[in-house]
């Protein structure tokens, strides 16, 4: 069983471990299965590059991190009770969410994934859902034109193809 608190620093470096192993896994991966293209047409190489960069600058600054204060708490407590099925729920989100892209296309398998987060995580008792999925669907579009479109990451189209842009 899983204790209910950790010391804070002890896992904020083995979090930072993690991070700067994920980051060179993922820096590695890409650069042997993307194309960095050319100087005047940048290819896919160039995202994940960047984003593993700024994981393992992350990763190294939470290393080197040194407080003299007690500033921070002493343990890290996970939640529980409502906030705990909020996260667990948004948790299922996410797999879902990799277990349908293949199916339903990254486009609208992210537009549902945007909804369902902005609903888990909003703590207004007002929220409507209509807006929130039109908030969904203008995110999606965009990352859709930006990384598909312009930048040339393939990504899952799905079932829907015929019928979306």
């Amino acid at each position: 069983m899983i204790p209910a608190s950790f010391s804070l620093a002890r896992a904020r470096r083995v979090t930072a471990l993690l991070a700067l192993l994920l980051a060179g896994g993922y820096a590695a991966d890409a650069w042997a299965t993307l194309s960095p293209g050319r100087w005047h047409k940048p290819g896919a190489l160039i995202f994940p590059i960047a984003v593993a960069a700024l994981l393992a600058i992350s990763a190294i600054s939470v290393l080197l991190e040194r407080r003299d204060d007690n500033s921070m708490p002493a343990a890290l407590t996970l939640p529980a009770g409502t906030d705990l099925r909020r996260l667990l729920m948004l948790l299922a989100a996410f797999a879902i969410y990799f277990l349908a892209m293949p199916l339903l296309g990254s486009m609208v398998a992210s537009a549902l994934l945007l909804t369902a987060s902005m609903w888990l995580l909003s703590d207004d008792p007002n929220r409507s859902l209509g807006r929130l999925a039109i908030y969904a669907v203008v995110i999606a579009v965009v990352f859709e034109v930006f990384f598909v479109r312009l930048l040339k990451v393939q990504m899952p189209a799905g079932v829907f193809k015929p019928w979306l842009f």
